[in-house]
């Protein structure tokens, strides 16, 4: 990420039912963050979250974005590759 220019200050968190009311779109990586995710909106009064898979967005049309955690270099690449492409498709059709 470093030689992308990309911060890693932040902390990453888990979704919150606040979340679900607050945000438009809730958009994760894999079909069991999906899963979860909807079940758990199911629990919640006035959810008007979209949640989808960010891979929905990808030209090339690669649905997963695999976790590169236990990767090597090249695969924290591909996946960062996967998830600019998906990003820029996504706020093309949001606006």
């Amino acid at each position: 990420m470093k030689k992308h220019g990309v911060p890693m200050s932040h902390v990453a968190r888990q979704v919150t039912k606040e979340d679900f009311v607050t945000f438009d779109y809730i958009l994760c990586m894999d079909e069991s963050n999906l899963r979860d995710l909807t079940r758990k909106s199911h629990q919640v009064n006035n959810s008007k979250a979209k949640i989808e898979l960010l891979g929905s967005y990808d030209p090339q049309k690669q649905l997963i974005i695999e976790d590169p955690y236990y990767g090597n270099e090249s695969d924290f690449e591909t996946v960062y590759q996967q998830c600019l492409r998906c990003c820029r498709a996504f706020l093309e059709k949001a606006h």
